[in-house]
């Protein structure tokens, strides 16, 4: 366990005040905004009971603090623990970008964002199967819809088993890599040399 001096104990309580604060004006504006919009729009909101009110004022301004507060002291810690492994992880995968092909970043770049292209495929796949079903003049808004269903299911199921196969080849390359490139193992070894040189 590391013993922390007063100086780092009081920079990251004033992190954590000054998250506080940020969450609590971010949630009182949150608070106001709903109340504009009661008086605006939803006037049965207003009707509810002294509680509920309050309840409504309190919750995000609290909410945010919470929030706010910990992604503070989370910001205090990577600043000042961190950064020399994080330059040096950063610099390791700079490294490793340059000296693969275009054809392997590009690669990679899919790998990385294969959720996210998956999830854009399987939405176009909706609108083009309802397009697709559309066309057809005779059939009745349900049936098109059934069609459009049916289509979005086949493109659906492809994509899971394209996703589980993308997986499994992660998977493997990781279990492949895992001896010669334990991130952990590094931390540990960085750790001990620094206590020895102590």
């Amino acid at each position: 366990m590391k013993v922390i001096t007063e100086e780092e104990k009081n920079a990251e309580n004033k992190a954590v005040l000054l998250g506080s604060v940020k969450g609590l004006a971010i949630g009182a504006m949150c608070s106001l905004g709903i109340y504009a919009a009661a008086k605006a729009r939803f006037r049965p909101l207003l009707r509810m009971s002294a509680s509920a009110k309050s309840a409504t004022f309190v919750t995000p301004p609290l909410f945010f603090a919470l929030v706010d507060a910990e992604k503070g002291n989370n910001k205090f810690d990577k600043e000042m623990y961190s950064h020399d492994e994080e330059e040096r992880e950063k610099k390791v995968q700079r490294n490793v970008w340059n000296s693969m092909s275009t054809k392997e970043q590009i690669r990679s770049t899919l790998s990385s964002g294969k959720y996210k292209i998956i999830t854009g495929i399987w939405a176009l796949s909706l609108w083009g199967s309802w397009k697709l079903a559309n066309r057809d003049q005779l059939l009745s808004k349900a049936q098109s819809f059934y069609n459009a269903r049916m289509y979005a299911q086949f493109v659906t199921i492809l994509l899971l088993l394209g996703s589980i196969g993308l997986s499994m080849k992660d998977e493997q390359k990781h279990r492949n890599t895992i001896g010669r490139d334990d991130y952990f193992s590094r931390i540990l070894s960085a750790a001990k040399s620094r206590e020895a040189a102590l």
